[in-house]
């Protein structure tokens, strides 16, 4: 089963580093288009608008799956290590029920624009919209990860208190 999280989390991982490859290199030719060869690409503009929009869902995704997303941790900081999992994934498991039920709800989005194209390159709208269930649903799936590690992590001996003089963590380190 790690193995397949693993593809799952290196999927997710290098869809959004091409796509962000994608997003600059197009943000550059319809700048080189417009200001240099004075002619812009008719499409440019909203090729980019919904590029952004499907790398802020996924980045969402890849945040949650690497617990880089702002908490605040004020309240459980004085209970017991067992306490503070347990509550941490009560957290994450409400958080998953709610991202699921944004997707749901979502979806009637995605019914509702069948037969609408966007307005420069004729894409179905549905194609567009699709990013809200999947990225809301791949964040649930990545909390519903997180509650189970805090489950896990409830059940063994609290971390060691951190060393003088130690690097900090390295946010892009998948958490186990």
């Amino acid at each position: 089963m790690r193995r397949i999280w693993r593809y799952f989390d290196a999927g997710l991982y290098w869809l959004v580093v091409i796509l962000t490859a994608v997003l600059a290199g197009m943000g550059f030719t319809t700048v080189i288009f417009r200001y240099v060869l004075h002619s812009s690409l008719f499409w440019g503009d909203e090729f980019l608008r919904y590029l952004s929009i499907w790398l802020v869902f996924l980045g969402a995704a890849l945040a949650t799956r690497h617990r880089v997303l702002i908490t605040v941790d004020i309240f459980t900081q004085p209970m017991s290590h067992r306490w503070r999992e347990y509550t941490a994934a009560a957290v994450s498991t409400v958080s998953c029920l709610f991202l699921l039920g944004l997707a749901s709800a979502s979806l009637n989005l995605v019914r509702r624009s069948v037969g609408v194209v966007s307005a420069a390159m004729g894409l179905p709208m549905e194609y567009m919209y699709l990013v809200f269930p999947i990225g809301l649903g791949l964040m649930a799936v990545n909390m519903l990860r997180d509650a189970a590690a805090h489950l896990a992590a409830a059940s063994t001996d609290p971390p060691a208190p951190e060393q003088a003089g130690e690097a900090p963590p390295d946010l892009l380190a998948h958490p186990e």
